[in-house]
């Protein structure tokens, strides 16, 4: 993704997000998303995109840092070493989590912009979820998190999820009304954290079904589920092979899955890919292109670099459970869809 003209006078706040701290915001054209950081995840992205370019494609594009403080200063946009003061009063939200105390901020690729309605998963790797610095109250409080839920059995736990049901949205089932913010007003189902805490090993599954797999067993949604998942794994597994490789240490850190929820949509968006011009060696791919599908690393405030080590075995773990869980679920879409086109 090319770097664009960013305008930090246009923050505000975003609401694509299906985890993550309060304070999160994005400019107006939603191509950016500008959230609270700590020093180490500026660092980290950093040192992937001099020293670990494999990885970059993988993780949303590094756009740079921004102070953000109640001054109401708005010169001009800021890069990496910029030091930008800004304004981000009045421009917050309230979205998953507690907000860091810190006026560092990192500028970042927004991974739903170019989707019409973004379902989004946002998966936590790893059973430890804390890093040395932590203190011992805060360790055993995520340690409890961690035992209580697939975090301690699989090396990941759904974290947030955020699904389109369409206009009108559909009443909340009973048993989801704890689990989903505000009424389904606008066509998306909002899940909360909670949500992904209370499944265990044996049926987490039934949280990914929720995400991408139909109830109605349509041909197109099931064929849309198919694609996507084929999708979802070769990614998982590109992102396991990297890392496989890396002497690191990412606690904390999320894969996220984005795909095009509306399904009318997706067909559009598949024949517009199909007709697209293919860029010539040297160019950029058109910006302005919907997408279908997005996997990304996210999540790296407590990422470094531990030379010596060895892979980070605590975020793998998390990665191949999830890659197991996709192709069980993409298993399950083909056999759906052969008995919908035998039927």
């Amino acid at each position: 993704m090319t770097k664009k003209p960013f305008d930090p006078s246009s923050l505000q706040a975003f609401g694509n997000a299906a985890a993550g701290h309060d304070g999160v915001l994005s400019d107006e054209s939603g191509a950016v998303v500008v959230k609270p950081c700590t020093k180490a995840e500026i660092a980290f992205y950093e040192s992937v995109a001099q020293s670990h370019t494999d990885l970059a494609p993988h993780l949303p594009t590094f756009m740079g840092t921004l102070s953000l403080s109640a001054d109401h200063t708005v010169p001009h946009a800021g890069d990496a070493d910029s030091g930008t003061i800004v304004t981000a009063s009045g421009a917050v939200e309230r979205l998953h989590g507690r907000k860091l105390e810190t006026e560092l901020h990192i500028v970042l690729e927004n991974v739903t912009h170019g989707f019409k309605r973004p379902n989004v998963l946002d998966l936590k790797l790893g059973a430890q979820l804390w890093d040395e610095d932590a203190k011992p109250e805060k360790r055993a409080r995520l340690d409890e998190v961690s035992v209580a839920t697939t975090s301690g059995g699989l090396g990941f736990r759904i974290a947030g999820m955020r699904t389109w049901k369409g206009v009108p949205t559909p009443p909340i089932p009973d048993d989801l009304k704890e689990y989903i913010e505000g009424n389904g007003d606008g066509g998306f189902w909002v899940y909360n954290k909670m949500y992904g805490r209370k499944f265990s090993a044996a049926d987490v599954e039934e949280g990914f079904v929720s995400y991408v797999l139909p109830q109605s067993k349509s041909k197109p949604e099931l064929e849309r589920a198919r694609e996507i998942l084929a999708y979802f794994l070769g990614e998982v597994k590109d992102i396991i092979s990297v890392f496989e490789s890396k002497e690191s240490r990412m606690y904390s850190a999320s894969i996220l899955l984005v795909y095009e929820g509306d399904v009318d949509e997706y067909a559009s968006t598949k024949q517009k890919l199909r007709s697209a011009p293919v860029p010539e060696d040297g160019e950029d791919e058109e910006e302005d292109l919907p997408k279908l599908a997005a996997v990304k690393m996210i999540d790296f405030a407590h990422a470094t670099w531990q030379p010596g080590k060895g892979p980070d075995e605590n975020a793998l773990r998390g990665m191949r459970s999830t890659a197991a869980v996709l192709k069980g679920l993409l298993d399950k879409a083909e056999k759906d869809l052969e008995a919908t086109e035998e039927a």
